[in-house]
């Protein structure tokens, strides 16, 4: 529920971070008479305005933490992390999840300009309203994932995502059939929005399995390994398209070959799908269950108050 929100604020300003960069940067590349310094100076005012908004939020939430109890954590405990069973699929579901994410969307510019015709302002308006209809779905998956579990609702809309891109990009989408595209964007929001929704609050689920372990909250350790494993799977993703589409034949603003065009639709549709697969799989065979962190959460209860407590129902994730 609490990532619910964080999702709806996340996706909310993504809309805005669409296309505020482009307004900005054209009118101040219109005042100084300079693309660059123009794009320069967007960056520096939204750096201007993020900065100082870290700052604030880290100060007025000092002290209302939920668990306030002082931890210590140094550099020789990041092994121990992956000693952490369900961390090990979080970890490697969340990031084949990134990694799809920056492949779909790094050559979804290039297959809405050479393969669906669309221009520069389409292809903006495009990402809007994917933005748009991500929104949608967040109370959605909200409901679902307390009916049906956490895996249940985020390999159901992995699975919606991967037929709307494996399947609708690959035959689907044509000029001719503007709408069906649109459908198939409909398709994919739901599929970007739960890696961030579920994904990311499976990690608090593997934080109580540390807990049980060693008596201590360590929320930050466990959520700075995945942001940096996201940033790195971000890396390696766009290092990867452009491999690739040098490979297919892509030349820079110009009209591309038969193979190139096929290439561009090959990586967006089943590129980006094979890793949604992986994600799935990994969230399939995760370990921690909803019964089982019921009973994980009991267990750390019971072993606060130095009771006894079911080791069996423990099984397979401590």
């Amino acid at each position: 529920s609490l990532l619910s929100y964080r999702a709806l604020w996340s996706q909310v300003f993504s809309l805005l971070g669409a296309a505020l960069p482009l307004m900005l940067a054209g009118y101040f590349s219109g005042l100084y008479d300079s693309s660059r310094v123009g794009w320069s100076v967007t960056a520096a005012r939204f750096g201007l305005v993020a900065v100082p908004l870290i700052l604030v939020t880290w100060r007025s939430t000092r002290g209302y933490e939920l668990f306030p109890e002082e931890t210590h954590v140094q550099l020789k405990d990041i092994p121990q992390v992956f000693k952490n069973i369900p961390f090990r699929y979080t970890l490697a579901l969340v990031s084949f999840a990134i990694v799809a994410q920056n492949i779909m969307g790094a050559v979804l510019v290039y297959f809405m300009k050479y393969l669906m015709g669309f221009s520069d302002q389409q292809s903006s308006t495009a990402f809007l309203i994917l933005f748009a209809f991500s929104i949608v779905w967040i109370p959605v998956i909200n409901v679902l994932s307390k009916k049906q579990g956490k895996r249940w609702t985020f390999n159901f809309f992995m699975g919606l995502w991967a037929l709307g891109q494996g399947a609708g990009m690959m035959i689907f989408a044509r000029p001719e059939h503007m709408s069906v595209f649109y459908v198939l964007l409909f398709l994919i929001s739901g599929g970007i929005v739960v890696t961030w929704q579920i994904g990311w609050s499976m990690i608090s689920d593997v934080v109580e399995v540390d807990e049980f372990k060693t008596g201590q909250r360590r929320e930050g350790l466990y959520f700075g390994i995945i942001a940096f494993a996201q940033k790195f799977a971000s890396g390696v993703a766009i290092w990867m398209v452009g491999m690739v589409l040098s490979w297919i034949g892509y030349v820079p603003d110009a009209p591309q070959s038969e193979s190139a065009l096929m290439g561009i639709r090959v990586i967006c549709a089943e590129g980006t799908t094979v890793f949604i697969i992986l994600s799935a799989i990994c969230a399939y065979l995760m370990p921690l269950t909803r019964d089982k962190h019921r009973a994980l959460l009991e267990a750390i209860r019971l072993k606060k108050e130095g009771k006894p407590f079911d080791e069996q129902s423990l099984e397979g994730i401590v």
